[in-house]
């Protein structure tokens, strides 16, 4: 007596459950995509005040290094994303940055050194990790705008009164959802500190303190 086994179904997915996989994956990148679109955002805003307090503290550390004053400007940048040229001029609203000895505006492009030009000593150019960042620099309480672009430090890395020096940047993206911010605090006497202005727990590192 011969037995009939009945035919084994095909390994695999049918085009139902191929279906529902492909909707559940499609849910899941809809949800997910502006957390991470934000995050990407969050990350380009942490850069550029990350870079601005490094050339902050850089200009700071060769002031009292050469015991001779050091200036810190942020300027604009229409040359490519990550390069300087020298149609640079000094601008409150751009992450882009030199340190120098001299007035560094219509020179930026030039070759670090101390020796020739405006004695260039450090520089970093906007689209370096912070292509859409923008800034506003606004006074010690970081409540109102100043339109400051420069920091003296002199050889004891004090900022100077003259010209008005930057105290605070607000650091921000304009195309977050979550507008985050973070601030880039300089105190008369030239130390620099990054904080989250949306941290308000009193043990709380990032926390904002009133400069």
């Amino acid at each position: 007596m011969v037995t009939l086994v009945p035919p084994r179904a095909a390994p695999g997915f049918s085009l139902i459950e191929l279906m529902v996989t492909l909707a559940v994956l499609g849910a899941l990148l809809m949800a997910v995509t502006p957390l991470v679109r934000d995050w990407m955002l969050d990350t380009e805003i942490r850069n550029a005040a990350e870079s601005i307090s490094s050339g902050l503290n850089r200009a700071r550390a060769e002031a009292v290094r050469r015991n001779e004053p050091i200036l810190f400007s942020l300027v604009s940048n229409d040359a490519q994303p990550g390069t300087l040229d020298n149609t640079c001029t000094v601008s409150s609203t751009s992450p882009s940055w030199v340190v120098s000895l001299d007035n560094p505006a219509g020179q930026c492009g030039q070759p670090l050194g101390t020796t020739t030009g405006t004695r260039l000593v450090a520089r970093h150019a906007r689209g370096d990790g912070s292509p859409g960042v923008t800034l506003e620099v606004r006074d010690a309480s970081c409540g109102n705008a100043t339109g400051q672009a420069q920091v003296l430090f002199n050889g004891f890395g004090r900022a100077q009164p003259v010209p008005a020096p930057i105290r605070c940047i607000v650091v921000k993206h304009p195309g977050s959802s979550t507008s985050r911010t973070l601030h880039v605090v300089l105190n008369i006497g030239g130390t620099v500190r990054t904080c989250d202005p949306a941290a308000t727990d009193p043990r709380d590192t990032r926390r904002c303190l009133v400069n």
